[in-house]
């Protein structure tokens, strides 16, 4: 945002925040509109009546002080288990996906508009990256299965990082090329510059894995030494701009790296050691920062869209989305066949549906073809602008919006009212559960009064009470809203059980032979839980040659089981209340 002071930067947000505040009263009291579809129109109409504010983005205010605030927030909140369960597919469309659906992209753009190959895979890495900020949002209405929304939101994490490397690999050519006076062609060949972006992805996913996964682990760790809501809160952000800026300069993926940190804060096994109101603090800034930053996005995106340059170029921008709309379907299916191979449950024909229409291409896009503009003079810069808006501007105002219609047309249910009742009660648990946690830790500081402490306690307790039945009598009459929790919670005991094992191996607590055939049996019943193999109420324990029970009953041991105690114990407790009557 480049404006003359800091007075004139703070006017035009506080204008932004204008414009999203009318929209967010207009859609829920008078229409029945997404909250960021109505920003992106506001900002439209706002751009074709004039801005009565002059509104100018850089690519560094969407790459450097927005985008590692939504990723982090998704990192953080996002289901863990189920991403790492999900992670072949999301990792086969993010990478290998979105490098194929460039490359169509580029071969489209060379033929049809004329693009150089540097240009047109300039193009391709610009425009291909998905946004899924309004097909989440309709995805959370409508209640979608879970296993969709991970795909979803996975792919569009990962594929960001991906793009920003093709995109920086590229543009440091143009870059170089204008400083020499060189045409790209002269400076390096097709070879070189595939060469050089499969090295630049390695080293960016690498490098900020890493990176990422270091400080994410240190921070969690200090975190929960300090166990305090507001110092929780400074070191995640410290967390989220630091390692995204530490990468950026040095040349790596900022995107991995913050993704990587926050991924690893949330996945941390000992998460008993930071306190409820601490990560429930965490979440609530995060997300309010999140949904801070995609305000300021929409709305300025809606302003920034140039009408005269789309209606210019309005035949071309017709056929740019057509293109791209079919590399994400040539793309897609194809792809998820391959990988549905490897897979126990393999991704439903319906769920491939709406992956394709779920392509919205937005944020990342603008911020990027906006550093294009800002960063080199080729001549071809207007068409690629207004091609990149053109389809961003279509595939927000289409596909977002159409999303519901889409997800009912190919059949795919959405969650029931009971199991969307449930996650209504278990979510005020959590909080009452901060709140207890928050006001026993100031009664013990002597910052409550013992009489407002007893009434604060005394109030939220029985409405802990009063959900816990509740909860309890949902489940009692809704058996398939126990069986999926059943499941959810199996799954993660198994997986704390699965690190358990592991860090013992490498404690030496455990041999690696014996630790590989442990391993292996809970990989099994992960894998049974996961699919259709295993029913609710089924042991846990699996029938093989390397259960513990079997072989204790091989060595010969005599070990008395649960049952037996237990009837022993009832058996010694009668007869002792046979001996007290009989004297």
């Amino acid at each position: 945002m480049t404006t003359a002071g800091v007075e004139d930067q703070l006017f035009v947000l506080l204008y932004l925040f204008s414009i999203a505040a009318v929209v967010g009263v207009l859609s829920t009291r008078y229409a029945r509109i997404q909250y960021t579809t109505g920003l992106l129109i506001a900002g439209l109409l706002v751009s074709l009546v004039g801005s009565p504010v002059a509104v100018e983005f850089s690519s560094d205010v969407i790459l450097l002080a927005i985008l590692p605030a939504l990723i982090f927030n998704d990192a953080v909140t996002i289901d863990v288990e189920a991403l790492r369960s999900n992670l072949g597919p999301i990792l086969a469309l993010a990478v290998g996906g979105l490098l194929l659906s460039v490359a169509i992209v580029a071969i489209a753009g060379q033929v049809l508009f004329g693009f150089t190959l540097a240009v047109a895979v300039l193009f391709g890495a610009i425009v291909m990256p998905t946004d899924p900020v309004s097909v989440l949002a309709t995805f959370d209405d409508l209640g979608v299965p879970e296993r969709l929304k991970i795909l979803v939101e996975g792919e569009s994490l990962l594929n960001d990082g991906v793009s920003i490397v093709v995109y920086s690999t590229v543009l440091a050519v143009f870059i170089e090329a204008e400083a020499r006076s060189m045409a790209v062609a002269d400076l390096v060949t097709p070879g070189a510059l595939l060469a050089d972006i499969a090295v630049g992805i390695v080293v960016a996913v690498a490098g900020g894995a890493a990176v990422g996964g270091v400080v994410g682990y240190l921070a969690y760790e200090l975190i929960a030494r300090v166990d305090d809501d507001l110092t929780a809160v400074v070191i995640t952000l410290i967390v989220a701009y630091g390692v995204y800026l530490l990468l950026d300069v040095a040349g790596s993926s900022g995107v991995i790296g913050t993704l990587t940190a926050g991924l690893f804060m949330a996945a941390r096994p000992s998460r008993g050691a930071i306190s409820r109101s601490t990560q429930f603090s965490v979440g609530v800034v995060w997300g309010y920062a999140a949904f801070i930053g995609n305000t300021i996005l929409f709305v300025a995106i809606g302003v920034l869209i140039p009408i005269d340059l789309l209606l210019r170029y309005a035949p071309e921008i017709l056929v740019a989305v057509v293109v791209v709309f079919l590399a994400r379907a040539v793309v897609v299916y194809p792809l998820v066949a391959v990988v549905n191979r490897r897979l126990v449950t393999p991704i439903p024909r319906r769920y491939q549906h709406v992956l394709t229409w779920s392509g919205i291409h937005a944020s990342v896009s603008i911020a990027l073809v906006l550093g294009v503009a800002e960063s080199i003079t080729n001549p071809t810069t207007e068409l690629l602008s207004a091609l990149v808006f053109g389809v961003a501007a279509v595939s927000l105002l289409v596909n977002g919006p159409t999303m519901g219609r889409v997800v009912s047309a190919v059949g795919i249910q959405s969650q029931r009212p009971a199991q969307k009742l449930y996650q209504t009660l278990v979510g005020r648990l959590h909080g009452v559960d901060a709140a207890l946690e928050s006001a026993q830790r100031g009664f013990e500081a002597d910052d409550i009064p013992e009489s407002v402490f007893e009434e604060v306690i005394e109030a939220y307790r029985d409405e802990r009470d009063d959900l816990e039945a509740a909860i309890e009598t949902l489940l009692r009459t809704h058996p398939d809203v126990r069986d999926h929790e059943e499941r959810l919670a199996r799954r993660r005991v198994l997986r704390a059980e699965y690190q358990a094992i592991n860090e013992a191996t490498q404690r030496g607590d455990v041999d690696g032979d014996v630790a590989e055939e442990l391993l292996e049996n809970v990989e099994a019943r992960i894998d049974a839980v996961e699919t259709d193999s295993w029913s609710v109420g089924d042991p846990m324990q699996s029938d093989d040659h390397s259960s513990w029970r079997t072989r204790v009953e091989a060595f010969g041991l005599d070990v008395v089981s649960t049952d037996s105690r237990t009837a022993m114990s009832q058996s010694s407790v009668d007869s002792d209340s046979d001996r007290e009557q009989t004297r």
